[in-house]
């Protein structure tokens, strides 16, 4: 602040030389006049600063006592006026520059979205421009608490958001709601059925009545652990059945490939265009390449002008990077893909078991003139006991 202050006085850089230099200082002291930035040169010459407005004064000792005043510099003051009438357009421009970026600060230009995991920065955006906020909107008339309600409504998912505004830049930090546990409602009214055939291994019942017992052979539906508790006093007792039925269980799943694929092979050297964003205008530079006959695949590449992280400017450029290319059918690799089918087969096997363990698999490979087919077969270890609510067997 001292130095636009000091800028805007306008500053003069003295060099004095002499018998006795310091002479000027002490009448500089004497006659309250301000001086900075003392340099010793030579041996009988130093350079100081003053005020443009104390240069008059201070000049009038030139000459005296055998002590000569040489101007080195004058910097602000009236320099500035006269640097500015010189560059009229130029500072007219500069000043509607400033104008312009002050106005454009107080739209939205920039999105950024941050904590957000399993929902997309797609979906999200998409629900922030219905609830009003999107790029170049009036960011003063918005009203952050209710973007925030009208994106809790749309998004159940979240459990809160905030809004944070900066110049033209808007920071939506996203908290997703962590699901709740299963609550066990114990007044409910059920039995365990089998959700799989399999052969019984270990039984755990932690309320009602089995049906079976270890070593037995169950199908699908099967009633493993019944809520009906019988008694030999009163009248049967109705629970909510509860326990783990651990038993092995088999799987065959099936993967298919085609022998052949359609590979893309480019034509040619890729193609570059580039397109001015403008606020919420697009001006492009080339023609529009939509219309070719060749296939092609594009990339586009938005970058927005900023001032550093909190200010970005309402202009873009859209960098898009067109290939050209042409599709041609050839033989897969067997082993690789037979090797990707195996992996995916155990990713399904995986998420079919869930918790449970995988005891031994085989692989078998066969293929046809069109199709290569994987065949996964697993013993596995499982839990196969699912609640089952009697209420479904009223309705």
């Amino acid at each position: 602040m001292e130095k636009l202050y000091d800028l805007a006085r306008g500053t003069v850089r003295l060099e004095i030389s002499g018998a006795e230099p310091e002479r000027i200082l002490n009448f500089c002291a004497q006659n309250g006049i301000e001086f900075w930035d003392t340099d010793p040169k030579a041996d009988f010459a130093m350079q100081i600063t003053i005020h443009a407005a104390d240069y008059p004064l201070v000049q009038s000792q030139n000459g005296k006592n055998g002590i000569e005043l040489r101007l080195v510099a004058a910097k602000g003051g009236k320099n500035i006026t006269a640097s500015m009438k010189r560059r009229f357009v130029l500072c007219i421009g500069v000043g509607v520059c400033i104008v312009l970026l002050a106005i454009s600060s107080l739209f939205v230009w920039r999105i950024d979205i941050t904590g957000n995991d399993t929902i997309s920065d797609g979906v999200i955006l998409r629900a922030l421009s219905e609830c009003g906020l999107k790029n170049g909107v009036f960011w003063p008339a918005l009203s952050s608490d209710e973007v925030r309600s009208d994106m809790l409504m749309k998004l159940p998912d979240i459990a809160w958001l905030s809004v944070n505004v900066h110049n033209s830049c808007v920071e939506v930090v996203i908290h997703e709601r962590i699901a709740k546990p299963d609550i066990v409602n114990e007044t409910e009214r059920t039995d365990v059925k089998a959700a799989k055939s399999g052969y019984i291994t270990k039984l755990s019942v932690l309320e009602g009545k089995a049906l079976v017992s270890i070593g037995d052979t169950v199908s699908m539906g099967d009633t493993l652990i019944s809520g009906t508790m019988d008694s030999e006093t009163a009248a049967d007792r109705q629970v909510h059945a509860m326990g783990s039925v651990q038993a092995r269980t088999w799987y065959e799943i099936n993967a298919q490939t085609p022998i052949y694929e359609s590979v893309k092979t480019e034509k040619g050297h890729s193609k570059t265009s580039l397109s001015l964003v403008f606020g919420k205008n697009l001006i492009k530079f080339s023609t529009d390449s939509r219309n070719n006959g060749a296939s092609c695949a594009k990339i586009n590449k938005l970058r927005y002008a900023a001032l550093g992280e909190a200010f970005t400017l309402p202009v873009g450029i859209i960098k898009q990077e067109t290939t050209e290319f042409t599709l041609q059918k050839q033989r897969i690799d067997e082993n690789a893909a037979t090797q990707r089918l195996k992996q995916n087969l155990l990713s399904e096997l995986k998420r079919r078991i869930g918790d449970g363990s995988v005891s031994q698999t085989s692989f078998s490979v066969s293929k046809t003139d069109e199709l290569l087919t994987v065949t996964l077969r697993a013993e596995c270890i499982e839990n196969i006991g699912v609640e089952y609510d009697r209420k479904n067997d009223r309705s």
